[in-house]
């Protein structure tokens, strides 16, 4: 979970690495121009701040809390695509083709963020390389986890799908921690399950394989990787996925 941040304009604090933030640290003029942006926002636990389907343009740039993505499959279940923290930015896709929402996310805990306008958005990242340049970044990224996502589905089995996606988590938010690698969100093992396509029972039992081998520890939402190497191995991925 990430700490609670100050939402003044003028302050530049240390984001979640892999956040859209953390991508601008060097760039502490940008950073303090992207949160005079737009409109202060707070949501509860539950909340929707983006609705799939709604006809809507502004982006969120979230400050604090972690939020869920989620995603309306062909059979009506709900899948959760990802996790996003503050510091990352989340609603841009529609900012930029004016499309409807592709997906809903929810706040999971308090939540605060910046409501910007389309307008202003653009506006920026048109007189700021370092943002736009971020932002490309940034929508690569969850192109890539995408991707594997639709790979995994069809090609892997569960255990390999939940290893590969604990590693994403690292690559992604992980925070390095005496003996191993703490994944940043706090996620529940039904979240997990959402992630990668599986019965929660199957994800448990691959968590439990895992953690029997000395490759992660479990706790309650969170989970510890001890071993990188030998989640690479279990995620059938030998060495970073440098594509």
């Amino acid at each position: 979970m990430s700490q609670r941040r100050t939402e003044s304009p003028g302050a530049v604090d240390r984001w979640s690495h892999g956040t859209f933030l953390a991508e601008l640290a060097h760039c502490p003029d940008v950073v303090r121009t992207l949160l005079s942006l737009g409109t202060p926002r707070s949501y509860d636990a539950g909340e929707h701040l983006l609705i799939e389907g709604m006809r809507e343009t502004f982006v969120l740039l979230l400050l604090d809390g972690v939020t869920k993505v989620t995603a309306t499959a062909e059979n009506g279940s709900t899948a959760l695509l990802a996790i996003r923290l503050g510091g990352d930015l989340v609603g841009e896709f529609a900012a930029f083709d004016n499309r409807p929402r592709s997906a809903s996310v929810t706040a999971a805990g308090a939540v605060t963020a910046r409501r910007i306008g389309q307008r202003d958005f653009l506006e920026c990242l048109d007189g700021c390389p370092a943002a736009a340049l971020a932002v490309s970044r940034m929508l690569v990224r969850k192109n890539r986890w995408s991707v594997r996502r639709r790979g995994d589905f069809g090609g892997c089995p569960v255990a390999t799908r939940v290893a590969r996606v604990l590693l994403d988590l690292v690559e992604d938010y992980g925070e390095p921690q005496q003996g191993g690698v703490l994944i940043g969100p706090r996620l529940t093992q039904a979240e997990l399950a959402g992630l990668v396509g599986a019965r929660e029972r199957r994800v448990h039992h691959a968590l439990g394989e895992l953690a029997g081998q000395g490759v992660i520890q479990v706790g309650y939402g969170r989970t510890t990787v001890l071993s990188l190497p030998g989640l690479r191995r279990a995620a059938l991925l030998t060495e970073p996925d440098d594509d």
